[in-house]
């Protein structure tokens, strides 16, 4: 599942279509994403959405993605 963000009145509003507010989209959490939201956040961003063992295999100190 993917939960969007845009600023809206100087606060977070969940975002109501993805696609029609990709540009105002501030924040993005993915909460057990499907293999196809993956693929979407990765073309949309431009990164690779690191997997669960990868993630784990790294410290605490740094899981921080952008």
């Amino acid at each position: 599942m993917i939960k969007a963000f845009v600023v809206d009145n100087d606060r977070l509003r969940l975002a109501d279509d993805l696609l029609a507010n990709s540009d105002q989209i501030v924040w993005a959490d993915l909460v057990s994403p499907t293999k196809q939201e993956e693929a979407a956040i990765e073309a949309w961003l431009g990164v690779a959405i690191p997997t669960r063992e990868e993630m784990e295999e790294i410290e605490i100190s740094s899981r921080l993605y952008v």
